[in-house]
């Protein structure tokens, strides 16, 4: 009985998040989408994956594309959601939890941070946020980070270890 191939998957594009996700060849487009889903929160029906500048398509196995390789790069490419839609995530650390209110289109990590600020009086300088194992960036929109309906975004204090 011949083992089954896997491969993995680089997903790349313009977020600052690159997961790493291992599928069998003889799994589909749209079954590796679920498994981004996992990781990322982007609902399937906002993503596409190119391959060479070409869509790979959500019905065929990745058997079918003859990769060539055990490690791919494919690129993902996630269409925005509503322009004023405002979604609910949390903000967690280990002393604290709550629920945020953002944009993930228009506010950007540092207007996440001067929220958080706000509510317990933190200065924005002292705040370091998380998304998915990756340090956010002030400047860009929180999109970036797939911020999505019901995320999770972990809060450290400068000084402070990380503790997630």
């Amino acid at each position: 009985m011949e083992e089954e191939q896997v491969i993995t998957f680089l997903i790349d594009g313009e977020a600052e998040v690159r997961p790493l996700i291992s599928i069998p060849t003889s799994a589909t487009i749209e079954q590796l989408k679920e498994k981004i889903k996992e990781y990322t929160g982007v609902p399937i029906s906002r993503q596409t994956l190119l391959y060479n500048n070409s869509r790979l398509f959500d019905f065929c196995t990745i058997k079918r594309y003859k990769f060539g390789s055990p490690m791919v790069g494919v690129v993902l490419d996630v269409a925005p959601a509503r322009k004023e839609i405002n979604v609910n995530i949390t903000v967690t650390c280990p002393a604290f939890r709550i629920n945020v209110k953002v944009n993930p289109n228009k506010d950007t990590v540092i207007q996440l941070k001067q929220k958080i600020g706000e509510v317990w009086g933190i200065e924005t300088k002292d705040i370091t946020l998380w998304r998915l194992s990756r340090k956010m960036q002030d400047h860009l929109p929180l999109c970036r980070y797939y911020i999505n309906e019901g995320s999770d975004v972990q809060f450290t204090r400068t000084g402070e270890p990380l503790n997630f």
